[in-house]
This record gives C-alpha cells, structure tokens and sequence, in this order.
C-alpha cells in the first residue's frame, strides 16, 4: 500500500495532537515543545514530500505561510485575552496540516468539536465515581476554564482522517 499525502500528514501529526490533548487535560497547557515539533515535523515531512514530488512546493510554501499568519492572529487574540497562549501557538502549529480550500470546512469542524468536546469534557467530570481519579488532572479542577487544546486537536486529526477517506 502506497502512503498517499493525507495518511502521511495524519500520522505526522497524531503524536503531537495526542501529547496537545493530553498535557492540556493534565496541566491546562500546551508546551512550546510540542508547538515547534509539531511545526517542524510538517517543515520536515513537507519538504520530504516536495523532494519525492507528492507535494507541490507552492503549496508547501503556501501552508507554511499560513501557519506563520495563524501564529500571529493567535498572538493577537491571545494578547487581547481571548485565548491562551498554548493554544495560539498550538494554531499556528497546526495550520499547515489544512488545507486553504478546506478552512470554511475546518471552522465547521471546529465549532462542532468546541461542543462535542467541552459536553464530554463537563460529562466526564460529573460522573462522581471517575472523580477520585480525575483528582490530579488540573482542568477538571478549574471550572471557568476548559482545555481548548482538546478541541483543537481532535478538530485536526478528524480532519485529516476525513481527507484520508476523500483521496
């Protein structure tokens, strides 16, 4: 079986959208780290793809411009305090991994998962025998923040698994 451009993105990016989700559950933030592996494993893999002539180079330089216009809105927001800083850089991460004509699609997707996420997030953490076990995890602790990073992350790899199906 031949890895087509989508199979690639999604398994470059699953790790890190797992570690995103995880991290922000347990300590309610996003590390840099996992920011800028997450961007340089599509620098990486990209130009990988560019070089074996699965991914054209303007499209890879389109993407990367992208994630660099996705870091500095998510600047913005976060510097007016409507989101946090993880999860404006977690943005420009992750920019690159969608396609320009598929924005409208993905805003959709994420506006579905903000829901879908923060009901089971909220769900999870009123069933009272889960709560022992949920005693170390900070974003069930804190009840006027949730972890955005959840829905990112589960808004992406859907995505890049629903472009699995389309190719």
């Amino acid at each position: 079986m031949m890895l087509s451009v989508p199979i690639i993105l999604f398994l470059t990016a699953l790790p890190f959208c797992i570690w995103a989700a995880l991290t922000d559950l347990r300590h309610m933030k996003i590390y840099n780290k996992t920011n800028i592996g997450l961007f340089l494993a599509f620098v990486i893999v990209g130009l990988g793809m560019v070089i074996a002539n699965m991914f054209p180079l303007d499209v890879f330089a389109l993407r990367i411009a992208q994630g660099v216009l996705m870091l500095v809105v998510g600047f913005l927001l976060n510097g007016f305090g409507y989101m946090g800083g993880g999860d404006s850089k977690f943005i420009g991460a992750m920019a690159p991994f969608i396609a320009m004509q598929d924005a409208t699609k993905f805003l959709m997707l994420l506006a579905a998962m903000a829901l879908v996420t923060v009901l089971l997030h909220r769900g999870v953490g009123a069933i009272a025998p889960l709560q022992p076990h949920l005693a170390g995890w900070k974003s069930w602790q804190v009840s006027k923040k949730f972890p955005y990073g959840l829905t990112l992350s589960s808004a992406l790899l859907i995505y890049l698994a629903m472009s699995i199906q389309m190719a």
